[in-house]
């Protein structure tokens, strides 16, 4: 088995109520619940970066800022997709599925 980095890109919105918010929240968990022991690491939150590159130090807030990572198990990068596509995350936001290789 290969492991697989899904990354949460994005602030996901809720343009709902409070309740419904609450639902897709226990929808998620619900799913990631579902991954078992295919889950290795079940979730690492991320706060608001600051880059950091040859021309400075910003801490513009992005769109398309990395918000969390979910470590998983799969045959393939098929199979790993497949896992992603049933996320409830991507209803609101986007997942970037990129294979985990040892140094």
């Amino acid at each position: 088995m290969a492991q697989f980095g899904l990354l949460y890109v994005g602030e996901p919105k809720f343009s709902g109520s409070e309740e419904e918010g609450q639902a897709h929240q226990q929808r998620y968990f619900a799913w990631l619940d579902g991954l078992g022991d295919a889950a290795v690491n079940r979730g690492i939150p991320f706060g608001p970066p600051t880059r950091v590159d040859a021309t400075g130090v910003s801490s513009e807030a992005r769109e398309d800022r990395l918000t969390g990572l979910t470590i998983i198990e799969a045959e393939d990068m098929d199979a790993a997709i497949e896992i992603a596509k049933a996320c409830p995350y991507i209803e609101l936001a986007a997942l970037d599925v990129v294979q985990i290789f040892q140094m």
